[in-house]
């Protein structure tokens, strides 16, 4: 999942280990640079490889040459950030084997990537992220917005929901966190804080709530990145209507209109769902605010029409049943409206 830390933890082992080796590179944001400059990214690679000596060379193949050649006589530690792709790996790095002793960590969202090695002689271990577990989440978020291991006193509840609404999300701990940071101890200012993390709070649980910029630009990518349409139609759907539904049901409800069987395994294999043992669809809670917000245009509401029925119970219990017809009429147009204003929207 993006913001998981998978480039942080990278970036903290080639910080502890690289002077151990002959040559080292860290390549970040392959994905985003690789359609429109693969030459680029490739000259990067040999010219922290070869100590900062120029390169030229004059095309891609040229370059994957070039790679594998020096792949096969240096001791080498490389860090390739942000990989989807099998061909973006054998552009960069060639599909020869190399000596044992050079290391190479990829960081991708893609969790099938076993499959890229099947031609390749090259061992594979794969380390999958997990997200942060309840006290994790408290305490990251706790350095981030009091530079202490635990809420400072007065705050324990509010960072709570804080932490729980992140999800065990780093990223989203930290930003949240560090915007919300409390500076000083002054009773004024810790009331006034105080009031700001409880409307913070309020923003973000609300329809109207959105995420904060650098939360949704990470989350972002990974939609961005699925290659067809119809999949990430079909992740609309799905964070709209469909979230904690049975998979099965899911399936014969999306599989005409947005290839859902095959489509679902994709976004699972993207770290976008899960599936519980229970066979429901999950989605993580900051994704599925992502996949919600977007154009002006309406392709579909979602009524709860049980809050509609409550509403209206609660409301004519105590009325004369001469008059519920009358009531009924009313009132079922009036709590419509405010259904209709809470619903949950699917943009285009």
């Amino acid at each position: 999942m993006g913001g998981s830390g998978k480039t942080t933890l990278a970036q903290c082992i080639y910080n502890l280990n690289k002077q151990d080796f002959e040559s080292n590179s860290f390549v970040d944001e392959i994905g985003k640079h690789y359609k429109h400059g693969v030459l680029g990214l490739q000259k990067q690679l040999l010219r922290d490889l070869l100590g900062g000596k120029k390169i030229r060379i004059s095309s891609i193949s040229e370059g994957t040459h070039k790679i594998e050649e020096v792949l096969q006589k240096k001791k080498v530690f490389i860090v390739l950030e942000d990989i989807d792709d099998k061909d973006e790996l054998s552009t960069l790095l060639g599909t020869k084997a190399f000596p044992t002793h050079s290391k190479i960590i990829i960081t991708t969202r893609l969790l099938n990537i076993h499959a890229w090695f099947g031609s390749i002689s090259w061992r594979c271990q794969v380390h999958k992220l997990e997200l942060l577990n309840d006290l994790e989440s408290l305490e990251l978020l706790s350095w981030h917005a009091f530079r202490s291991k635990i809420p400072i006193e007065g705050f324990e509840e509010v960072a709570v929901q804080l932490a729980q609404y992140c999800g065990g999300n780093p990223l989203a701990l930290k930003v949240l966190g560090s915007s919300l940071f409390v500076r000083d101890e002054d009773p004024r200012t810790i009331n006034s804080m105080k009031k700001i993390w409880t409307s913070r709070i309020n923003s973000l649980n609300s329809m109207k709530g959105d995420l904060d910029y650098k939360i949704r630009g990470v989350l972002q990518k990974s939609f961005e990145s699925l290659p067809l349409v119809s999949q990430k139609e079909l992740l609309l759907h799905i964070a709209c209507f469909f979230v904690g539904e049975d998979v099965s049901f899911v399936e014969l409800i999306l599989e005409d209109e947005l290839y859902a069987i095959s489509g679902i395994l994709t976004l699972i294999n993207r770290c976008l769902l899960t599936i519980s043992k229970d066979r429901k669809l999950m989605m993580h809670q900051l994704l599925q605010e992502m996949a919600r917000k977007g154009s002006d245009t309406i392709e579909g509401l979602a009524l709860d029409m049980r809050k509609v029925e409550q509403r209206m119970r609660s409301k004519i219990k105590c009325v004369p049943h001469k008059l519920w017809p009358a009531i009924l009429m009313k009132w079922e147009m009036s709590a419509l409206m405010v259904a209709i204003k809470q619903v949950v929207i699917l943009f285009l």
